[in-house]
């Protein structure tokens, strides 16, 4: 699972932190048991489609979590993983999409371009901050081989996806489906803000962010809050700053959310 947080160090320097630890040994734990099943059953090849919500629609979220899973579920020895990239470049050239894998000419299509025996498909539904992923392995004729559930309670960073995507923002994921970390080409520290009333103290403010297919930072709300100057300080700087957008596996510019930590530390020792 490739890092997807860009940190600023004030005055310093840009890192990449990576994802929640404990959010990823989950999902590579669930992933782990999926293979055990697709060994047990002799699949040789799946395919894992966007997943959708619970009417059968394109939900960004969905499309996360099935990219994270095929990128897992790739990592295993004993079957292969068709590239998402690769179906999704073939059904675009008919007007197809991921949904459209259900009609059985576009999965008779698909199979015999890309050869899966297995297709996993999935349902995401969020409560109260929770998402529980609802996922089905069939075979090519339709017939259900197993089902299994995996549940999350979402980070403070999907939270805010989830926010954006009811709001109407539509973006793609860094890490996921070949979509590239985009880079900061004049993103400038921000001030420590005094004379407003700040304390005397340091830490991070974490804001979820979209990049724009122009490079500019827009769509903006606080995640992790240090003070509300502090949160001020850093979505004024933010807003300032000017990327190289991110791309597409196709190398097309991309929309991506992120969340972006800044942290404020008054002294700063160079080592």
């Amino acid at each position: 699972m490739k890092p997807r947080t860009l940190v600023l160090l004030v005055g310093l320097l840009a890192l990449v932190r990576p994802a929640n630890a404990n959010d990823v040994a989950d999902r590579r734990s669930f992933a782990q048991s999926l293979s055990k099943q697709i060994i047990r059953l002799g699949i040789k090849k799946v395919y894992v489609a966007d997943f959708t919500d619970g009417s059968g629609n394109q939900f960004i979220l969905g499309r996360f979590f099935a990219g994270t899973f095929s990128g897992m579920l790739d990592e295993s020895s004993g079957f292969t993983v068709v590239s998402r990239i690769n179906a999704h470049r073939y059904l675009s050239k008919s007007g197809r999409t991921d949904q459209d894998v259900a009609a059985p000419e576009v999965l008779a299509n698909l199979v015999s371009e890309m050869g899966p025996d297995g297709i996993l498909r999935g349902k995401v539904a969020v409560n109260q901050g929770v998402g529980t992923v609802e996922v089905t392995m069939r075979d090519v004729s339709g017939k259900d081989l197993f089902q299994a559930q995996y549940v999350e309670k979402l980070n403070s960073e999907l939270r805010a996806d989830l926010d954006a995507i009811q709001a109407g923002s539509t973006f793609h994921y860094v890490g996921v489906d070949g979509v590239s970390f985009p880079k900061c080409v004049h993103c400038p520290a921000p001030e420590w803000p005094v004379g407003q009333g700040s304390p005397s103290r340091e830490g991070n403010v974490t804001l979820s962010v979209l990049v724009t297919l122009e490079g500019k930072a827009d769509q903006m709300s606080v995640v992790e809050t240090l003070n509300p100057v502090f949160d001020r300080a850093a979505l004024e700087c933010v807003r300032t700053w000017r990327f190289e957008p991110a791309k597409d596996a196709d190398g097309n510019p991309a929309p991506v959310r992120l969340p972006v930590q800044v942290t404020f530390k008054m002294r700063w020792q160079i080592r």
